[in-house]
């Protein structure tokens, strides 16, 4: 028998093992969404205005569910509280979006910075790729690299995230990727995923997507 991870109650008519009827209600995805960032739609359209006139670096975002309560608690108790098993309850719903791409993308978590990684003790992003590779049987890349110990994002104002980040990852000479999918619990203004696809591109990837768990309206 399995039990939900977040209530207890039982799965056995969920369509996930780690999430009961009850909870997955709890979800919410916008019925229209722009291909290319995932903003909230009115209509049906491929693209946003925004992308429209400044697309960003990456072709596509998939997530499973806005960020709201009380899915910002599971993110948050993952990313903090160590409740590293909400992995798999992340990865499970996000793993019917992975299967809409090529099986010729691999899995990329971002990376945190060693100092942090020490201090936390797991990297979240990491936790839910490595699951998801688990169920997918798609390869799991970790090449990417965290090179400058950057503020978090959450402490800082959205106009000052894109400059924290600039010029924080980078990839040894030697990476060789053709099509990517970065992997992260949480895009918000999606600076940090922008800067992670910008070094990936420049190392000559040609198709980088953002797969999330969630993902916060802007």
């Amino acid at each position: 028998m399995n039990n939900c991870l977040i209530c207890q109650n039982n799965t056995q008519d969920s369509d996930y093992k780690s999430l009961c009827v009850g909870c997955q209600s709890l979800l919410h995805k916008p019925i229209f969404a722009c291909h290319q960032c995932g903003e909230s739609l009115q209509v049906s359209q491929h693209l946003c205005g925004s992308c429209l006139i400044k697309p960003p670096v990456f072709n596509q975002t998939l997530y499973a569910a806005f960020y709201q309560a009380p899915i910002d608690k599971w993110v948050m108790a993952l990313k903090f509280g160590k409740k590293i098993i909400y992995s798999r309850l992340m990865a499970e719903l996000m793993l019917p979006l992975l299967n809409q791409a090529n099986k010729d993308h691999v899995l990329m978590p971002v990376p945190l910075h060693k100092s942090r990684l020490r201090a936390r003790g797991y990297n979240q992003a990491y936790e839910i790729a490595k699951e998801l590779a688990k169920y997918s049987g798609r390869q799991l890349d970790t090449s990417l690299i965290r090179q400058k110990n950057t503020q978090m994002q959450a402490q800082l104002k959205f106009k000052e995230r894109a400059k924290n980040v600039r010029g924080a990852f980078t990839l040894p000479d030697s990476f060789y990727r053709e099509k990517v999918i970065l992997v992260d619990d949480v895009m918000t203004s999606g600076n940090t995923l922008s800067e992670c696809a910008k070094t990936l591109i420049k190392s000559g990837v040609k198709s980088v997507k953002v797969l999330v768990f969630a993902r916060k309206s802007l």
